[in-house]
C-alpha cells in the first residue's frame, strides 16, 4: 500500500489557489449556484421589497446570500387570493445580483425610509369558506405593503452583513450608501440587527472573541470589546443577539450564559439586584 504525503510546498500551492479563487471577480446567478459546487446558499430572507431597479412599488421577494458573498434577488409571483391561491404554484423570477461582499453572507435585514426595521412578510392563515365576519377580520389584519417610491428616491434600505464586511444598499436604486470592513484578521461568526434604546444597530461576534456594534444605517462603529476567545464551538453555534443590548449562548448542554453589551441595560440590572430584597407597594 502506498500513501502520498503532501509536502509544505504542495500545501502552499493549494492555499494560493484558494486565495486566488476568493479574490477574483465573480458573476453569480441562479444558474451559477447550480453549476459551481464551491458556492452554496448561506442565508435567505423573505421581504415585501423592490427586487428590480425599475420597480415603483413593493412586491413579495426572496433575497438569497451565498458563501461567495453574493446577494441574489428573486421576485415571487403569487396567484390571486381564493381558490387559485391554493391550487396554483408560486412562480419565481430571477432579478440578478444586488451586491457582493467579502466572505459568506450571514444576515440580511430591511429598513424603511425612516430607518425602522421591517418585520418579515407573512400571509395569515384563512379558512377556504369562512363566514362574512371572518373575512372582514382577515381584511383588516392584512399586512400593509411598502409605499410606492417616487422618481429618484429610495423607499427602503437593505442591510447585508458577511464574514468580513457590511453594506447598506438603497432600494430600488440598488446604490451602496454605506460600507464598513468589520475585520481583517478574523471573521464574523454571528450578526444580527437589534433594537437599542437610541435606535437600531448591527451586532457582530467575531471568531477572535470581539463583540462589535455598528450604527444603522450609517455603519458607524459604536463598540469593539474583546469579550471571549472562541474556545468552544458551542458558543459559535448558539450565540444570538437580542434587543436592548443583550445576548445569550450555551456554555454547556444544560447551561445558558446571558450577557449585556449595553451600559443602560447593565445599570438597570444592577438597580434590580440592589432592590431585589425590598418590597415596594403602590397605593
Amino acid at each position: 500500500m502506498s500513501r502520498k504525503i503532501s509536502s509544505p510546498t504542495d500545501q502552499k500551492t493549494d492555499l494560493d489557489a484558494k486565495d486566488r479563487l476568493f479574490s477574483r471577480s465573480r458573476s453569480s446567478s441562479v444558474t451559477s449556484i447550480e453549476r459551481e459546487s464551491r458556492e452554496a446558499i448561506s442565508s435567505f430572507h423573505f421581504s415585501e421589497s423592490f427586487p428590480r431597479k425599475t420597480d415603483s412599488s413593493g412586491s413579495p421577494s426572496l433575497w438569497v446570500g451565498t458563501t461567495q458573498g453574493t446577494v441574489l434577488a428573486l421576485a415571487l409571483i403569487l396567484p390571486p387570493t381564493g381558490d387559485q391561491r391554493l391550487q396554483q404554484p408560486v412562480r419565481v423570477s430571477s432579478c440578478g445580483t444586488l451586491v457582493r461582499l467579502k466572505g459568506a453572507i450571514l444576515t440580511m435585514a430591511f429598513l424603511d425610509s425612516l430607518g425602522a426595521v421591517l418585520p418579515p412578510s407573512y400571509e395569515p392563515w384563512s379558512e377556504p369558506n369562512p363566514p362574512d365576519e371572518e373575512k372582514e377580520k382577515v381584511r383588516r389584519r392584512r399586512p400593509a405593503s411598502p409605499p410606492p417610491t417616487q422618481e429618484g428616491q429610495d423607499s427602503q434600505y437593505a442591510v447585508v452583513c458577511s464574514e468580513k464586511q457590511a453594506k447598506v444598499v438603497g432600494l430600488p436604486s440598488q446604490s451602496c450608501f454605506f460600507k464598513h470592513n468589520i475585520t481583517e484578521s478574523s471573521f464574523v461568526l454571528r450578526a444580527d440587527v437589534v433594537q437599542m434604546a437610541a435606535g437600531l444597530c448591527l451586532a457582530c461576534f467575531c471568531a477572535n472573541g470581539h463583540i462589535m456594534t455598528l450604527s444603522l444605517p450609517s455603519l458607524r462603529p459604536l463598540l469593539d470589546v474583546n469579550y471571549l476567545p472562541l474556545t468552544d464551538m458551542r458558543i459559535a453555534r448558539t450565540l444570538c443577539f437580542s434587543n436592548l443590548g443583550q445576548a445569550m449562548y450555551l456554555t454547556s448542554p444544560t447551561e445558558i450564559q446571558r450577557i449585556t453589551y449595553s451600559q443602560e441595560t447593565c445599570d438597570n440590572l444592577q438597580m434590580m439586584l440592589k432592590y431585589k430584597d425590598k418590597k415596594w407597594y403602590q397605593l
